[in-house]
């Protein structure tokens, strides 16, 4: 946060600090079995759909960069390695892994960050002129809710089809029986 607070004070297009409800990025199963399985993301007003195959990937890639900002600060705190150093390290090392981002142009685009401050390993979250921190842990657990949506997607999807196939299901029915089923979800994997 530094000396006067919210860093937006000083940069207005700064992301807003790791946890602020800003960064809360909702995601919801889709079940419509007409198209391939999908969730619906919300952030700060803006909705976009992204295929289950991207949202798994992005979740992995939350726990990646995680990693990689722990690894990051690490190497700043205790070789005292200049942030330029560890930064160009940690870039040259994901090139040679064949990436050169984290996360999707489809979901969210990811980027292993710290505070300098505070030596604080964080997530960067950018879609569009969005953009948003996250804290390791924070970051983790983006990611098994998303890994959870993906799931629900697809079962709901089934589920949903099944339904209209035997046809003794109105689509009221079936929409109160997801809902029904999604307050039985647990509350860390907010379906809608």
């Amino acid at each position: 946060m530094g000396r006067s607070g919210d860093p937006r004070k000083r940069n207005p297009a700064a992301p807003p600090p790791p946890g602020d409800d800003e960064t809360i990025i909702t995601i919801v199963s889709g079940r419509d079995p007409r198209v391939p399985a999908s969730c619906l993301l919300s952030w700060q007003g803006h909705d976009w759909v992204a295929g289950v195959d991207r949202v798994r990937a992005t979740a992995v890639d939350l726990v990646t960069a995680a990693a990689w900002a722990e690894l990051m600060m690490l190497l700043i705190v205790k070789t005292r390695l200049p942030v330029a150093t560890v930064s160009a390290m940690a870039g040259d090392l994901l090139a040679r892994s064949g990436r050169t981002e984290l996360g999707s142009q489809a979901t969210v685009m990811l980027t292993p960050v710290g505070s300098s401050a505070t030596r604080t390993p964080l997530v960067l979250l950018r879609r569009g002129p969005l953009q948003g921190l996250l804290t390791t842990t924070g970051a983790r657990d983006m990611g098994l809710t998303w890994l959870a949506a993906a799931e629900a997607a697809e079962s709901d999807r089934a589920v949903t089809q099944a339904l209209r196939v035997v046809g003794e299901f109105s689509e009221p029915r079936i929409e109160a029986l997801f809902d029904y089923l999604r307050g039985l979800r647990s509350p860390e994997v907010d379906h809608g």
